[in-house]
């Protein structure tokens, strides 16, 4: 298990869960991008509740390596998700384009005469 803090506050998850966000959040770092994600936890009792966290490219979080007396939390689903939100980022964006749009877009074509030898 991890204890995760973050905004002033300390929760346990599991060393998965924990390991998934903690790629989202270095990920964002990288990015303009904020994301919002629920995560499981366990409480002082050791029932699971759920963590509600947004995190973007300054979020500053620590990860450290819990003993408990409880079985390690794994939620699959949670890690899943976490993951194909650090994929997403990877990905290139399409960007729809019009012909004005092109035309403002500060690219000046080349004048045949300008290509010189080129032809």
């Amino acid at each position: 298990m991890k204890q995760i803090t973050y905004a002033g506050t300390s929760f346990v998850t599991g060393t998965d869960i924990a390991d998934a966000l903690l790629q989202l959040v270095a990920a964002l770092g990288g990015s303009a991008a904020t994301a919002a994600v629920r995560v499981p936890a366990l409480r002082e009792d050791n029932s699971i509740t759920t963590i509600d966290l947004v995190i973007g490219p300054s979020s500053e979080m620590v990860a450290s390596v819990v003993e408990m007396d409880t079985d390690e939390l794994i939620d699959a689903i949670a890690v899943g998700d976490l993951d194909n939100q650090t994929h997403s980022l990877d990905r290139p964006r399409a960007a729809a384009t019009t012909p004005a749009d092109f035309l403002t877009s500060g690219w000046n074509e080349p004048a045949l005469d300008d290509l010189g030898d080129a032809l």
